[in-house]
């Protein structure tokens, strides 16, 4: 609605007018808003250019007070001295090695020298391969590992190991650590071992290069002792160590249920057999069968089997009192 005036007497308001009429209250004037009076007169454009102009002129200002900023930057920087250069090469205290045979060559002066303890993270880490990169479990370089701790205990120096789990997996591998642990070898196994490393007389540290990736760049080993080892390397051992399930444990966590289930395992009968075996239906005992797999983190029977004997909770076969069990599933 358009208030208007009834007096105004424009042709426009002469003339008849259908639109309503308003009448306002006497009162005081009113007060106008405040700001500028705009001129209806004005071009908008023009308004809009002279705003345009005005931000123009602010951005210009801005833009010199950064010229001046970054010019007294640039002479500040002149004036201070300049940074320390930084000699090449690792930190104080670590020794690099690369290529096979200078890893090797270290790591049999560091265990002739040893007096007391050999802490070790066996991911292949007592054995290395001639692309410098680690031998994986399974491979001929075990042995030379193996051969390293007889010597090491045949000299009254103690060693601890914990062997990734999944390096145990092969019989021939588990009769060997087992084979250890009856020479005084104090082994664990252990989950998922980040890294490989053999401590010595808890004053250096081999951690050795990463496995090859068959790209053929060589990797590189590092030693190191002080404040890195007592802080970083020591602990981590200990932490995995302490988390680790023994091996040729003489108590055996299972009931006797579980021990006959796995005795039955290793005796590579099928579901079948092992169902009348317990007096159970066969769905039960496929049941028990998954469980302790799930107890020995085993995807296999087989590795049920050879997880069981690591462990020490069974006994060898009696016609194989050398080897180890047969295996589940070899039939």
């Amino acid at each position: 609605m358009i208030e208007t005036d009834p007096h105004d007497r424009t042709p426009a308001r002469t003339q008849e007018d259908s639109r309503p009429t308003i009448h306002t209250a006497p009162g005081p004037a009113a007060t106008p808003a405040p700001g500028p009076a705009v001129d209806p007169s004005v071009d908008p454009a023009a308004v809009l250019r002279v705003l345009i102009q005005r931000r123009q002129d602010l951005l210009h200002r801005e833009s010199a007070e950064l010229r001046s900023l970054r010019t007294y930057a640039d002479r500040l920087a002149h004036e201070l001295p300049p940074p320390p250069v930084l000699p090449p090469g690792p930190p104080a205290g670590v020794e690099v090695l690369t290529g096979a045979e200078a890893v090797e060559a270290r790591l049999d002066t560091m265990l002739d020298s040893a007096e007391t303890e050999v802490l070790v993270l066996d991911r292949g880490a007592l054995t290395t391969s001639r692309s410098g990169g680690v031998v994986e479990s399974g491979e001929a370089g075990d042995e030379a590992g193996a051969d390293r701790i007889r010597r090491l205990l045949a000299r009254g120096v103690a060693v601890r190991t914990v062997t990734d789990r999944r390096g145990t997996d092969f019989p021939e591998r588990a009769r060997d650590l087992i084979a250890l642990t009856r020479l005084g070898l104090q082994a664990r196994i252990g989950q998922r071992l980040p890294t490989g490393l053999v401590l010595v007389d808890r004053r250096t540290c081999l951690l050795p290069p990463p496995p090859s990736d068959g790209g053929g760049a060589e990797g590189a080993a590092l030693v190191f002792g002080g404040s890195l080892l007592h802080r970083a390397a020591l602990p981590l051992f200990e932490s995995l160590w302490a988390r680790g399930t023994p091996v040729g444990s003489p108590v055996s966590p299972l009931s006797a249920e579980q021990r006959e289930l796995l005795g039955l395992l290793a005796s590579g009968l099928k579901d079948e057999s092992i169902a009348r075996r317990l007096g159970v239906h066969v769905h039960t005992a496929r049941r028990r069968i998954t469980r302790m797999l799930e107890e020995l983190d085993a995807d296999t029977r087989f590795q049920a089997g050879v997880q069981a004997a690591i462990r020490g909770w069974l006994q060898p076969h009696p016609a194989e009192p050398q080897g180890g069990p047969r295996p589940a599933g070899a039939n």
